[in-house]
Order: structure tokens, then C-alpha cells, then sequence
């Protein structure tokens, strides 16, 4: 549907309206489903999940203002994107104070 909306590839395919409309829903969907998921995780500190979360509903809250040519769309895909990056470079550490060297196999803090 991107390829279809962004690119215009594919419209002799499916028309710009409904690949509009398919982009939407599923897009909706994955976000509810992203939600259920994030409060299920249980490996990773919820923060950073939450900041993920956020910025991925700013960009698609975005990309719906592009498609109906709403005002300072472009500022609010910015955002998300900022966002959304923002929480793929944060690091556990910062906000609790101490590392997980659980996985490291030679962690001299476990020989006793």
C-alpha cells in the first residue's frame, strides 16, 4: 500500500483512494496489536517500548494528516520519526543506573 500511496507504483493495481483506506486500517490494527504486545513483554524495560510506541502513533497520526491535507502534517511525521528514533538509541542504562550483563557468558560477576 506504501509503494501504492507514496511511490505510485502498483496504481493500475489498486487505485490511490483504496490503497488510502487499506493503509489506514491495517496501520490501525498494527497499532492496537503493537499495544497488546508491548504490555505483554517482559524482557525489556516498558519505557522504552512506551517511547516506540508513542513516536509510532505520532507518525501514523502524521501520515493520516498527509492523506487528508491537514496543516503541519509534515511537522507531525517529523516528530514521530524523531521519536521513534530517539527510543532505538536510549539505552536501559540511563534511566535505571545499572547493566544487564546477564547474557554475556564469561560475566565475571557471576564466578564467585
Amino acid at each position: 500500500m506504501a509503494l501504492v500511496l507514496f511511490a505510485r507504483v502498483g496504481r493500475a493495481y489498486i487505485s490511490v483512494p483504496t490503497a488510502r483506506i487499506i493503509f489506514m486500517i491495517s496501520g490501525a490494527a498494527a497499532l492496537v496489536l503493537n499495544l497488546f504486545s508491548f504490555q505483554k513483554d517482559k524482557h525489556s524495560n516498558p519505557s522504552f517500548n512506551l517511547i516506540f510506541w508513542v513516536g509510532s502513533v505520532v507518525l501514523f497520526g502524521g501520515l493520516v494528516m498527509q492523506f487528508f491535507n491537514l496543516p503541519y502534517n509534515q511537522y507531525v511525521v517529523i516528530a514521530g520519526l524523531a521519536i521513534t528514533g530517539i527510543s532505538f538509541f536510549l539505552s536501559p542504562t540511563l534511566i535505571t543506573g545499572k547493566s544487564d550483563d546477564s547474557d554475556i557468558l564469561d560475566n565475571p560477576k557471576d564466578h564467585s
